[in-house]
């Protein structure tokens, strides 16, 4: 008996897999909306861990571009778009964080400018190598598709132009052939890591007396391929620099340093060099506008001018008040596909595989049912007030529909609407259900009030509820995936030796649900500032929690989340930096808004992501606007949760002025603070 393979036990498989597995695996639903990729200009495409980045920029890698022709598959990115050449630098397989692990130290010391100088250095070889291996591998492959000549007596005439030029200060003067300029550059590199690694004492004379400018050499390699007639005019070349966060961690071997490497990096996108264009793959925490300064300058990249930002978070996350958007559409061909590489789906007769696979969920009336079992007496909580006629209706309702009852209760506690008490409805539909937005706005806190008071576990499964917990990360959807099969497979009737599509009943679903949400959560301290972040996204959750059960009028639902006025933010730093990386690292999801009472006030609000839902027994939805607070509710809240020293707590200079409460805007209010 064989046991059945998991085929979400790799989450970053994109990532390690070889060029023909990628041809397989690879979801082409983002191409369309990152086309800018594959066009003249600098991109910073942003996103958080498993979004999609370096799945993307792979297809600018020579060996995925060759694998899709000898798969006999379609190229993904369009004709009109795919005549260009692709090369660069993932800055971790590269090792350049051992410029952290051993300065480069000169009789001057360690001086920043100078380290970034030989980085600089490192970055242009290593660079202009890949650009020439890349040309290599896709002229033996693809001349004509990128017109590609690699005649001997071109290649012969690119060296000897490339050569003279003083770029290179005289560390090229000794080159002859087009193989000896490759080995050249290649030796430059060894020379550089063997030195970071501790395996020679010094760096080379040849080498310190030859540094080169970032960018330069990269620029006239490009202008002399063209020159020489091995690439077309019309051919680009797009140069990946993927993990730009990773220079983010050398602020902690010397202090100042990874903004100092960034600073590089920075210039080559300044030059705004029309022979070549850089594409960065960065996570959102490392790219900081207030920091992109120029290296050699005092000067800052200016966005739009010097590059295009693409966020693909933005990218897949659902649109507030539309229902349709791409990332649905993004799991369900990343789903197909796995299953179909792990033998266990066809590829043949399924609209929506993962509703096969998960179902389409438990309606709220049929989780209500779940929740309450036999004991449908705690559905609902009678007020000594109220009239036997009222308290004896609602019991009876409990008894088939808990939800309604529930609802019911709620409704009769709700300021203006307790004439229901004293007037007994007869038939349905019930007032609290003719008001489709009242109810559809308090479904969840519903069912969450019903649970609590069972002492039952929230139900998580269909297909909604995966893909409303998944945020629009697939990082966060496979986790949830990979969780839910672990369930499946370690019931021992689950092994046999057929890969069979299984149906996963909801409590498997909801076991594996709240692991991977568990994990997710134990994870947010693995991460820089994460303990913090932890201390508070566990005081926010248990808050939410409490807010949301004990909330018997039901009277403000939208408690799962919470807003501040941008302006008063703006103000205190700390809070803003503070709730800025806790969304660049993805504890929190943030969005722009404008407060909908007179003042007109633009807003910032925030929700936990919704994998950590399950973890604290809170809505993965918002269907109503979240807790309107003031800086000083909110910094109320941080020391509450131990992660705001009381030094920095917020001076108030004035009286808070509350405005006028509204129904749609419970927790208005402003406060005046020194500057």
């Amino acid at each position: 008996m064989n046991r059945k393979l998991n085929p979400f036990h790799e989450l970053y498989v994109t990532e390690s897999i070889g060029a023909d597995s990628f041809v397989k695996l690879f979801s082409d639903v983002l191409v369309s909306h990152t086309e800018a990729l594959f066009k003249p200009g600098n991109v910073v495409l942003k996103g958080l861990p498993g979004t999609g980045k370096s799945m993307m920029l792979s297809l600018l890698k020579p060996s995925i571009r060759i694998a899709y022709k000898r798969c006999g598959k379609i190229f993904p990115v369009p004709e009109k778009f795919n005549n260009f050449i692709g090369a660069g630098i993932n800055l971790i397989k590269s090792s350049v964080s051992d410029f952290g692990q051993r300065p480069i130290v000169s009789t001057e010391g360690n001086d920043l400018n100078e380290l970034a100088v030989y980085f600089g250095d490192f970055l242009n070889y290593w660079v202009v190598k890949d650009i020439l291996n890349s040309i290599v591998e896709l002229g033996k492959e693809l001349k004509e598709e990128i017109s590609i000549d690699l005649s001997e007596h071109k290649l012969d005439l690119f060296t000897s132009l490339l050569i003279k030029d003083d770029v290179w200060f005289g560390y090229l003067d000794e080159v002859k052939t087009f193989s000896d300029l490759t080995n050249r550059l290649k030796n430059r590199i060894v020379t550089y890591r063997s030195y970071l690694n501790y395996n020679i004492d010094n760096i080379p004379d040849n080498i310190i007396s030859s540094k080169t400018a970032i960018g330069i050499p990269i620029s006239v390699t490009a202008k002399y391929l063209r020159e020489a007639g091995i690439i077309g005019d019309k051919t680009h070349i797009f140069i990946r620099i993927d993990q730009y966060e990773e220079l983010a961690w050398l602020d902690e071997s010397i202090s100042g340093l990874g903004e100092k490497y960034k600073s590089v990096i920075h210039k080559l996108l300044a030059m705004r060099d029309i022979s070549v264009s850089y594409r960065i793959g960065t996570r959102p925490f490392a790219w900081s506008e207030e920091q992109q300064v120029i290296h050699g300058t005092s000067a800052r990249l200016e966005p739009l001018r010097n590059y295009n930002a693409i966020s693909i978070d933005q990218v897949l996350r659902r649109p507030e008040n539309i229902k349709t958007y791409i990332f649905p559409d993004f799991a369900e061909d990343i789903f197909k596909k796995r299953l179909k590489e792990s033998n266990y789906y066809s590829g043949k007769g399924s609209k929506s595989l993962i509703k096969d696979v998960f179902g389409t969920g438990l309606d709220a009336k049929e989780k209500a049912l779940k929740y309450v079992k036999n004991s449908r007496e705690r559905v609902i909580e009678l007020d000594k007030s109220w009239p036997e006629p009222w308290k004896q209706f609602l019991i009876n309702l409990a008894q088939y529909d808990p939800l309604s009852a529930r609802l019911g209760e709620a409704w009769a506690r709700q300021d203006g609407k307790q004439s229901v008490v004293n007037s007994v409805p007869i038939s349905k539909p019930y007032p609290w259900e003719e008001k489709t937005y009242w109810k559809k706005e308090r479904v969840e806190q519903a069912l969450i009030q019903i649970a609590s008071r069972n002492r039952q576990q929230l139900i998580w499964e269909g297909k909604d509820d995966i893909i409303n917990l998944s945020g629009g990360n697939i990082l966060a959807f496979l986790s949830l995936c990979q969780q839910i099969w672990e369930v499946w497979m370690r019931d021992s009737k689950n092994v046999d030796e057929t890969n069979s599509l299984p149906k996963l009943d909801e409590v498997i679903q909801t076991l594996g649900i709240l692991e991977a949400s568990v994990k997710w959560y134990e994870n947010i301290s693995n991460e820089k500032g994460g303990g913090n972040r932890k201390l508070f996204v566990t005081y926010l959750g248990n808050k939410f929690y409490r807010t949301l059960t004990q909330d018997l009028k039901m009277s403000y639902p939208g408690q799962n989340g919470f807003s501040l006025v941008q302006s008063q933010l703006k103000k205190y730093k700390f809070i803003d930096k503070f709730l800025k990386e806790a969304s660049d690292y993805g504890d929190f999801q943030e969005r722009s808004h404008t407060t909908k009472s007179q003042s007109g006030e633009n807003r910032i609000k925030w929700y936990l992501n919704p994998i950590l839902s399950p973890k604290f027994k809170i809505p993965a939805i918002h269907t109503k606007e979240p807790m309107y607070v003031t800086l000083v509710e909110f910094q109320q809240w941080m020391l509450e949760a131990n992660v705001l020293p009381e030094e920095l707590i917020i001076p108030v200079t004035k009286k808070i002025k509350t405005t006028k409460k509204t129904k749609q805007n419970p927790h208005q209010g402003t406060i005046d603070f020194n500057e």
